[in-house]
């Protein structure tokens, strides 16, 4: 084994021990008053601090270049994601969400401790403040609530069928067969694919209970119902009643940071037999960096809304009343 690989591993050891040190810490419920692990601080000064910390080591280990300056903290960074995977401390997901900022601030950091180096000869000090600096921000970060932001999204497909036959698969979903979704990327990064919709009672005031994988249950209560035209539906999920091992902790659905809040259908007829079916819904986001998060849940929501309006095309298309 040559010096540099020695070196490398060694580094990417202690990056990975306060790298974990701060995945332990900002998720330690005693601490969660203070340290939040969706937050600016973890998303993007602890990556920060692992390349100030993989620059350090690296520039006294072995001696000071860009190598260790910007490029061996991205590929530290994407090792601990990976790594984070490996060991189910994160879901594919998040760790794909979190990866590009964390990997860019990762090199930012380590770029930032190369110019400190070069201008201070007291190796502590920087050292010092590159690792504390997440859990010093935190607790001050805690005192500003995050801000709440409303997004909508709108999904539509095209069906040769009556808006009876749509009407007839809308208001109800039946128990949708694997092969009946499409291949979306969200549920090959396991994400709950949807099972089915019931319904109580017809009309307004009537409660669907739309079900997924892994027991996870919405409820939703009709607001409006205009038989053939248009249903609308507000959704309540329960973070409680969601298992904890079907989503991640930090993007289940009703929890603190994200939240779907209501539904709509709506058939809008053409001619020639063919109705343009309208799937449009409404969330909450509540984080720090809404600007980034929304783009993933929209994201998130445009593969699941498409995937359902793709079932209830085929099942329209095919059905005996509007034979393809």
């Amino acid at each position: 084994m040559n010096d540099r690989l020695r070196t490398c591993l060694i580094v990417i050891g202690i990056a990975a021990l306060y790298g974990l040190v701060c995945r332990l810490a900002f998720t330690a419920e005693p601490l969660e008053q203070w340290l939040r692990i969706v937050s600016v601080s973890f998303i993007y000064l602890a990556p920060a601090s692992i390349g100030a910390l993989v620059c350090f080591a690296g520039s006294k280990l072995d001696r000071p270049t860009d190598f260790w300056a910007v490029i061996a903290p991205a590929i530290t960074m994407a090792i601990l994601l990976f790594g984070s995977i490996l060991f189910k401390l994160e879901a594919f997901l998040c760790a794909l969400v979190a990866s590009p900022i964390a990997i860019a601030m990762a090199s930012t950091g380590g770029w930032l401790m190369s110019l400190v180096l070069k201008r201070i000869n007291r190796d502590r000090l920087p050292l010092s403040f590159a690792v504390l600096l997440p859990f010093a921000v935190s607790p001050i970060e805690q005192l500003w609530e995050a801000p709440h932001e409303t997004r909508s999204m709108h999904n539509a497909v095209t069906i040769h069928a009556s808006p009876e036959t749509i009407w007839q698969h809308i208001q109800q979903v039946e128990a949708i067969k694997p092969d009946e979704l499409p291949n979306q990327w969200i549920y090959l990064l396991d994400f709950p694919r949807p099972i089915a919709a019931t319904l109580d009672k017809p009309g307004v005031g009537g409660r669907r209970l739309a079900t997924f994988e892994r027991n996870v249950s919405f409820f939703e209560v009709v607001t409006e119902w205009q038989p053939f035209q248009r249903l609308s539906f507000t959704i309540e999920a329960d973070p409680a009643f969601v298992p904890h091992t079907a989503f991640d902790q930090h993007i289940i659905v009703g929890g603190r940071f994200y939240d779907v809040l209501d539904g709509t259908y709506e058939i809008e007829p053409l001619q020639g037999g063919k109705c343009i079916l309208h799937l449009s819904s409404t969330h909450r986001l509540s984080t720090q960096f809404n600007w980034y998060t929304g783009w993933w849940s929209e994201w998130v929501m445009n593969q699941i809304q498409g995937s359902i309006l793709e079932v209830i095309r085929k099942r329209c298309e095919t059905s005996p009343s509007d034979p393809s």
